[in-house]
């Protein structure tokens, strides 16, 4: 809640906070498992961005920025590679 005050009122703040939650608890599942992963990827791809651009609005952490820029380029690359051999989408997809 701290780290998004500063674009609370800009937004909403009760429909990012819910946003955020859900996105990462169930999009997080979804990625682990490897089910609709592109789907799941692309839900997380905005509050990634925002982790990004929180660091501009409010007070600076590199540390921060650093690890949200890794891992939007992380979800980037998935987001067009897929899953991969080892998912439940690859499984299923085989298993017709």
């Amino acid at each position: 809640e701290d780290l998004i005050s500063p674009v609370s009122n800009f937004m909403g703040g009760m429909l990012t906070f819910h946003y955020i939650a859900a996105a990462h608890i169930m999009g997080g599942i979804m990625i682990i498992f490897g089910l609709l992963t592109r789907w799941a990827i692309i839900a997380q791809l905005p509050i990634l961005l925002g982790a990004i651009l929180i660091n501009f609005f409010g007070e600076m952490h590199v540390g921060n920025l650093v690890l949200a820029t890794v891992i939007f380029g992380i979800s980037l690359f998935y987001s067009f590679y897929g899953g991969g051999k080892h998912s439940a989408d690859y499984y299923f997809k085989m298993e017709k």
